[in-house]
């Protein structure tokens, strides 16, 4: 499951999502304003609470929109 990591007034996470939007992508969103939760999940992936953070394993992930490197982790 692919989930992005954001906040509501961020533009970047808004082209993450447009983006995987129109790849077909199903994702989940994490917003990090709204749940403490999610925020420290955030940290322990990227260890940073900048966003957007993609990751399909909680591992691997992909800061910021990058296309080639979103594309690259998904395999598309």
């Amino acid at each position: 499951m692919v989930k992005v990591y954001s906040f509501e007034a961020c533009p970047w996470c808004v082209k993450v999502k447009k983006y995987l939007d129109s790849k077909g992508i199903e994702y989940e969103v994490r917003d990090i304003e709204l749940n403490e939760e999610y925020a420290k999940e955030c940290m322990q992936i990227s260890g940073d609470t900048m966003v957007p953070v993609t990751t399909v394993d909680g591992k691997n992930f992909v800061l910021g929109f990058d296309k080639a490197k979103i594309d690259a982790m998904l395999g598309i």
